[in-house]
């Protein structure tokens, strides 16, 4: 899993935008990141993680999977060694010293906060009663595909749109270039230039869209409230 806060410290380190990353590295709506034919994950090579320094906190946390329930409580497990993985496993040492060498800590907050976040906007979604999916024509039959194209025997226009739905984002706040660039714009303010500065604006800019829609919402079901027909 990739959030959009550790998709901008990827694409900081690789020194792109969260746009063009989202489009050359990403799949899953810009949720994952995207693997080769052969299983591997897009950034490992011969020399190691090229992202290392920025990895997202699933990659950090290995070989430890985390967990949180409903109560709060963390609990954690180990899985078993990936092949070709050059990491040392050992019984010394404790989680708790594991997870700081790592550098998790502004990795689980930052997961919070937008984990909130994403809570309210389902919430919302609900409350409205809207249901999106992403409906691609079926393979095989002519005369479906996009702009009066017809899907091949193999059906590679389907295939095509598939692939491009899968790795567009889910939503436009993933792209945190994109969606500070616009929101910035209309504060009449400069985007920052840090990472960490960044995000808590992003979750500003999220928080306050949230609060404008619930907003709304209550304001369009009041006035509609005592309406017979």
């Amino acid at each position: 899993m990739a959030g959009p806060h550790e998709v901008l410290g990827m694409a900081r380190h690789l020194g792109i935008g969260t746009t063009e990353f989202l489009a050359l590295y990403s799949d899953h709506g810009g949720t994952t990141l995207r693997f080769g034919a052969d299983g591997k994950c897009v950034f490992l090579t011969v020399d190691g993680c090229k992202v290392h320094p920025r990895r997202p906190l699933v990659c950090r946390l290995y070989p430890l999977g985390r967990s949180v329930d409903k109560d709060g409580v963390e609990k954690f497990a180990r899985f078993a060694k990936e092949e070709g993985c050059k990491g040392e496993f050992g019984a010394d040492g404790t989680i708790e010293t594991f997870l700081e060498l790592q550098g998790v800590a502004p990795y689980i907050e930052w997961s919070r906060r937008y984990g909130e976040l994403y809570g309210r906007m389902l919430g919302l979604l609900d409350r409205l009663d809207i249901h999106s999916k992403i409906e691609v024509s079926e393979a095989g039959k002519p005369g479906e595909g996009s702009k009066g194209e017809t899907t091949t025997e193999g059906g590679e226009v389907a295939a095509g749109a598939a692939e491009e739905a899968d790795r567009s984002p889910l939503s436009s706040w993933q792209d945190i270039d994109a969606s500070l660039a616009d929101f910035c714009a209309a504060k009449g303010i400069a985007v920052p230039a840090g990472i960490e500065e960044a995000i808590d604006l992003h979750l500003q800019a999220i928080r306050e869209w949230l609060d404008g829609l619930e907003v709304r919402v209550d304001t369009d079901r009041g006035g509609t409230e005592g309406v017979t027909s």
